[in-house]
């Protein structure tokens, strides 16, 4: 009888409300991460494992520039081949610039700006960087070091930037360089960009030039009868009076015009280099004690030279004082004066003072800013972001840059007079100064006003009106600067929907809502990992560097209205393994409440994640299950994606162990069964996995490592499988200088299939698999290029095609031929409660429901006599069956006293209810 009452009352009355909990909205955001940072499962880890050759466990010397010449020979035999051209968009970011290393005024007219990527290539602004364009072929070496203008009288259209990120480039993989091709030179004031030949001399398999590495370039201004050029390189300087047809070694050691023989990763040459040449012609140049081996340079120090032939040393330490770099800022407005930013054990800095015209000059220790805290005091992430400035009218107004931007008004002698004004924001732990960013390269003074002031660094490019203001106030001219690196990209569900979401280096993760070249909106910071929206963007999906994962809700402006951390990070951790770096998660396609996501040994599946609180950033483990029990055969889980169907997963690990999950939309009858291959390559890394829209026994396997076969397909649910590498391999076993594969797709199409996948060296397609004999055909060289391409999504309603690249941004195309496939869904459903198993419960206890359509669903938990003691759901739900877990606790966390118990679920205007016993 007291069951019947209760029912009456709660179903037709409804007088128990539930309050909704208030919460401020804080994200904590990991701070971003370079590859010099050494971390199990940091970026430099996780590259490693992504591209190393796993047979040696090395990454191949040499292999980007070895790769790019395997590119222009493959572009060269397939361009013929090609029967359409896919119609490529970029679609930005219009806002969000790449890591930054170089960037110039023409001394003509401040609005000329000329700025270049590390690995985004050559860009030209003539508005004062409210837009861009690229000027540099995207088939070239794009790697921008440094760059520099001949600012004689009438050669003011000539210029030179060097290539070669020897430091922290993640494009390349692991950490390792980015090895250059030379000097480019622009004789058309930016507009084409061509090699100096001489600086071409080295075999790309092999690091056997220093001219495969340039940190600096100087014109000598005060020479108007010759075109001199002295160059800062690996190992020394070099010296041209020919504008670079010829080479003498002014200063270290002389490592150009070798045999194929010679490799300098043996040298104990310097390690880093700097040129640069004070207002009154005076050069300066440093030799770092570093080199490639664990020797020290016999060269290192600080040299002055008055003509670039004679250098003096000055350097002012000990013969025991190591420093791995040293960069250089002059004063303008005081010609002898001369700052060094020294990064050695402790950072420190230099002030030094140029007298008479044969005095060696005197130096006095300048100590680097320090702030404390988890992030204020001065960084270089091991010689990766250093820079040095002075103010042109003012010798005391120093800027010095490290993860953050400094300014000090007493040339850094005292630090009371020192100011944080840039990278992170000295308010918070991890947030990003207001329109700045971290990871500092360069700063420059417009001539027209020097308070006046434009900073490069990994997040593009910042203008402040005034840097010496007590408050500055930073503005991006990112307007198209396309040099942004992805790691992960995803797109809506709905169709012609264009809003995009994605995850960065050093950018954190960001959408847009619209299409084309559009600016997008950042969403959370660190380094953007794996993300996904669902369908009509109810809810969305992002993630940090090593495995965070969180769900949010958007209000119609993009700001996070509700957030809660989702993923089973305690779980992992028990299980004694770790996230990756960039950590992959699947939604499945029908109900994108059910979420896989990879666990270090372990796939997990969680039936709702809505039903995971809000508000909190700690890990959870409601509602997650292992999918693999035993995780002693396991190796990390790298890879994967869920049929279309949603009856399917397949997943694959870091040594290239192949799963395949069935009934994957009934947690209850999970069977998983690996898939083993006699040809898969051994312990490579499986990157991807790709399933036909309309077939799930038909995939293709991905294997990222170098000098391995890698592009694997089966027709018939993983019992066999044929090696589809093809002409994307130089030799038939994987060796040589093929790229790395990094992702695939599979397209229907009316007419058959077409297959794309993304690469180290940019975009390849086949409308034909035949196995050893498959052709793949260069696409898009005009725009993407030789870009890495870590991630595509294909939208198969309506063709859409999305592909994201480390380096030039996002590009999208809608593929003219696809074959339309709509999701199926059950037209027969009804609202009803499937059934709560097991009941009685003395652990937890699964509650099963299905709704028609997408709507909200609210559970509420109550004791016998009506009491509200938990809310257990109020979030969107999908179509289907639907689950959440209970596990016998209140709203604190408190567990229960044994009991008859009733929940009730409300959706859209109806209600059921049900009863659950438990017992302990």
């Amino acid at each position: 009888m007291k069951y019947l009452l209760f029912l009456l009352l709660f179903l037709i009355t409804g007088l128990v409300k539930f309050n909704q909990v208030v919460y401020d909205i804080v994200i904590q955001e990991p701070s971003s991460e370079i590859s010099g940072r050494e971390d199990l499962m940091g970026r430099i880890a996780y590259e490693q494992l992504i591209y190393a050759n796993p047979k040696t466990g090395e990454i191949p010397l040499g292999i980007r520039s070895a790769e790019l010449a395997f590119s222009n020979r493959l572009a060269q035999s397939t361009r013929s081949l090609r029967t359409t051209q896919l119609n490529i968009q970029s679609s930005g970011p219009f806002n969000v610039g790449g890591r930054t290393r170089a960037v110039a005024f023409d001394i003509r007219d401040e609005n000329t700006i000329l700025a270049g990527g590390v690995s985004g290539g050559m860009w030209k602004s003539t508005d004062g960087g409210q837009t861009w364009t690229r000027k540099s072929d995207p088939l070239n070496r794009n790697s921008v070091t440094c760059i520099v203008q001949d600012t004689r009288p009438e050669r003011e259209d000539i210029w030179y930037h060097g290539t070669g990120e020897i430091v922290g480039n993640s494009a390349s993989g692991g950490g390792s360089p980015f090895r250059g091709d030379g000097i480019y030179k622009s004789v058309d004031n930016g507009e084409t960009w061509n090699p100096i030949p001489s600086t071409q001399d080295a075999d790309p398999n092999f690091f056997n030039s220093q001219f495969q590495y340039i940190w600096g370039i100087e014109v000598n201004e005060g020479n108007l009868m010759e075109d001199e050029l002295l160059v800062a390189a690996y190992g020394g300087i070099l010296r041209s009076l020919d504008a670079g047809n010829s080479w003498d070694v002014v200063l270290g050691d002389s490592l150009f015009n070798l045999n194929d023989s010679v490799d300098l990763n043996e040298s104990n040459a310097s390690f880093y280099t700097s040129i640069s040449q004070s207002s009154n012609g005076v050069f300066y140049a440093t030799l770092s004690t570093e080199s490639s081996t664990d020797d020290v340079s016999d060269d290192a120090g600080i040299y002055l030279s008055r003509d670039g032939v004679v250098w003096d040393p000055i350097t002012p330490f000990t013969e025991e004082s190591q420093y791995r770099r040293i960069v250089i800022g002059h004063s303008e407005s005081n010609p002898n004066i001369t700052y060094f930013l020294v990064d050695s054990s402790p950072i420190f800095i230099l002030h030094h003072s140029l007298g008479r015209f044969d005095d060696r000059g005197t130096f006095q220790l300048r100590e680097t800013p320090n702030f404390g805290g988890d992030l204020g005091d001065f960084d270089t992430q091991g010689s990766y972001n250093m820079m040095i400035r002075v103010h042109p009218e003012n010798p005391d107004i120093v800027f010095a840059g490290g993860t953050n931007l400094y300014r000090s008004t007493d040339g850094f002698s005292s630090s009371e007079n020192s100011k944080w004004i840039g990278g992170y924001d000295p308010e918070g732990s991890t947030d990003v100064y207001l329109n700045h960013h971290p990871d500092q390269h360069d700063l420059l003074f417009y001539p027209s006003n020097a308070d006046r002031m434009l900073s490069a660094s990994d997040g593009g490019l910042r203008l402040s009106e005034d840097g010496t203001a007590d408050s500055v106030m930073w503005q991006s001219l990112n307007n198209g600067f396309l040099t942004s690196q992805f790691f992960t990209i995803a797109q809506s569900k709905e169709e012609g929907d264009p809003t995009l979401i994605g995850g960065m280096q050093d950018n954190g993760t960001d959408l847009t809502l619209s299409s084309g070249l559009s600016n997008w909106r950042e969403i959370i910071g660190g380094d953007g990992g794996y993300a996904a929206t669902t369908l009509g963007n109810q809810l969305w999906f992002a993630s940090f560097q090593n495995g965070q994962t969180l769900r949010l809700t958007l209000n119609s402006d993009l700001a996070i209205t509700s957030f809660g951390r989702v993923d089973p990070g305690n779980l992992v951790a028990e299980s004694g393994s770790a996230y990756l770096f960039i950590n992959p998660f699947v939604l499945d396609p029908l109900n994108p409440n059910r979420m896989f996501i990879a666990g270090g040994n372990h796939l997990y599946f969680n039936a709702n994640v809505s039903q995971i609180p809000s508000g909190s950033q700690e890990p959870t483990s409601l509602g997650w299950e292992r999918v693999t029990q035993n995780s002693d055969s396991i190796s990390i889980v790298s890879a994967v994606d869920i049929s279309f169907d949603s009856e399917v997963v397949y997943f694959g690990t870091s040594s290239g162990q192949l799963f395949k999950l069935s009934n994957a939309s009934n947690s209850a009858n999970f069977i998983v069964d690996q898939l083993d291959d006699s040809s898969f390559p051994e312990s490579a890394y499986i990157s991807c996995i790709a399933i036909h829209p309309e077939d799930q026994d038909h995939i293709l396997v991905i294997f990222s490592n170098y000098n391995i076969p890698s592009i694997f397909e089966s027709t018939d649910g993983g019992q066999t499988f044929s090696d589809i590498s093809g002409n994307l391999e130089e030799n038939t076993d994987g060796t040589g200088n093929g790229p790395s594969i990094r992702w695939a797709e599979i397209i229907p199409t009316n007419s058959g299939i077409l297959y794309v996948v993304g690469t180290s060296i940019g975009l390849s397609s086949t409308t034909a698999s035949n196995d050893s004999s498959t052709i793949w055909i260069k696409e898009s060289e005009d725009l993407i290029g030789n870009s890495v391409i870590p991630m595509m999504d294909y939208r198969p309603i309506d063709g859409s095609l999305v592909i994201a690249t480390h380096g030039n941004g996002v590009f999208t195309t809608n593929i003219q031929d696809f074959k339309r496939i709509d999701v199926i869904e059950d037209s027969e459903l009804n609202f009803a409660i499937a059934f709560a198993s097991p009941n009685p419960f003395n652990d937890e206890t699964k509650i099963q429901y299905t709704i028609p359509e997408s709507g909200t669903v609210k559970i509420d938990l109550y004791t016998l006599g009506g009491e509200l003691i938990n809310n257990l759901l109020w979030a969107p739900q999908f179509p289907g069956t639907n689950e959440i877990t209970w596990n016998g606790t209140n709203a604190s966390g408190v567990e229960l006293t044994n009991g008859v118990y009733f929940y009730r679920i409300q959706y859209e205007d109806q209600a059921l209810t049900g009863k659950l016993i438990f017992r302990r």
